[in-house]
């Protein structure tokens, strides 16, 4: 048996995330084959297996992990992962009744697939449930779903949000080939993991002039506060309820320290535990839906704010070019939700439009890191 061990990935960093598997359980590999994806506070890294084997995980995706943690083993036959399986030592009794567990990755999807919140699953008393034991506890009577802190609170904000403002929404389809090829060339030169999320961010920093409207915050009288500077919320959803962290002054961030925020925020996410500062202070949102195949999601305007962008996932389409023919290129939905008291749909679309011509045309976007 021969262990899969997370190294030491940045020298800052004493904590990682396993942010994905690449390889199932029980898959046979070959050495040099890369297994799981893990994140540091600049970057993500893949792990690679450094023998043949069979793949047996230890832990499920996402959690944390450390320099020197042992993530999986790698077993010579299946028939050796079963021996180890079956020679285990009985899960100890006080690490049970202290609520310490892992799941393993079927277990973790249906377990969130259901909404099992941790305590019920830390009821079962197991020190490694699989998804046997998840569909168990499903069956069994008056298994219930209590939604956490989190939870509770974005329904309380969205309640709000139906309730108070009279919110519209239009989007456009950007080109966003320029914008992907702009994010790998500062990627390699900062160091940086620059996708479009972080440009987004830096061109919502840098619009806050043209468009104080989008910006501004509703006051008790009817009023609007117009804004200093962008503070950018960005929305962060790891499975473990929506958080709205803040880029603050989002136009003078150079994109480098913005791509740090934002691992930050996923990694603070995964932990659960932002500080109230840093969710506090936004005057705009940018809600991102870019998983694959999602078109966009229509976000809600967040009380005290009067306008949230949404990022869809990158696809691709055809067009036609000058000639008459046929080639692909990468799109992106951009939307955005607006409080129609204060913005007015001709400058929601001409706000769309200036995001629009930024992204396309994104050596335009001054890096602030760069001045």
């Amino acid at each position: 048996m021969n262990d899969i061990e997370v190294p030491k990935l940045n020298t800052n960093d004493t904590a990682y995330v396993l942010v994905e598997w690449l390889a199932e359980d029980g898959q046979p590999l070959k050495e040099g084959d890369p297994v799981a994806v893990v994140e540091t506070s600049k970057a993500t890294e893949e792990l690679y297996c450094e023998h043949d084997g069979v793949l047996h995980r230890l832990v499920a995706a996402p959690s944390d992990c450390g320099p020197g943690d042992v993530v999986a083993h790698l077993f010579a036959s299946d028939e050796a992962v079963r021996e180890f399986l079956a020679a285990r030592p009985a899960p100890a009794a006080d690490e049970a009744a202290e609520g310490r567990f892992t799941l393993t990755e079927p277990a973790r999807v249906l377990a969130e697939q259901h909404g099992v919140a941790p305590a019920a699953l830390a009821g079962l008393g197991l020190r490694v449930i699989r998804e046997a034991d998840v569909q168990r506890l499903l069956a069994s009577p008056g298994a219930v779903h209590t939604p956490n802190r989190a939870q509770r609170g974005v329904a309380a904000a969205v309640s709000q949000s139906h309730r108070e403002i009279p919110a519209a929404f239009t989007a456009v389809v950007v080109g966003v080939d320029p914008a992907l090829a702009a994010a790998r060339e500062l990627s390699e030169r900062t160091g940086a993991l620059i996708g479009l999320p972080e440009l987004l961010v830096a061109v919502l920093g840098r619009l806050t002039a043209r468009f104080p409207l989008c910006y501004g915050t509703p006051t008790a009288e009817g009023t609007l506060l117009l804004p200093a500077a962008a503070h950018v919320g960005v929305t962060v959803d790891v499975g473990k309820g929506l958080f709205a962290p803040v880029v603050p002054d989002a136009g003078e961030q150079p994109l480098a320290e913005i791509a740090g925020l934002l691992m930050d925020f996923r990694i603070k996410a995964m932990r659960e535990d932002f500080r109230a500062e840093d969710l506090d202070g936004a005057n705009i949102l940018l809600s991102l839906n870019n998983d694959d195949d999602v078109l966009f999601a229509q976000p809600i305007v967040f009380p005290g704010q009067t306008c949230a962008v949404a990022l869809g996932g990158v696809r691709q389409e055809a067009v036609f070019a000058a000639d008459g023919t046929v080639a692909p290129r990468s799109v992106a939905v951009v939307g955005l939700a607006y409080d129609h008291r204060f913005v007015n749909g001709s400058t929601a679309v001409e706000f769309l439009k200036a995001i629009k011509v930024a992204l396309e045309a994104p050596e335009g976007i001054p890096d602030a890191g760069d001045r």
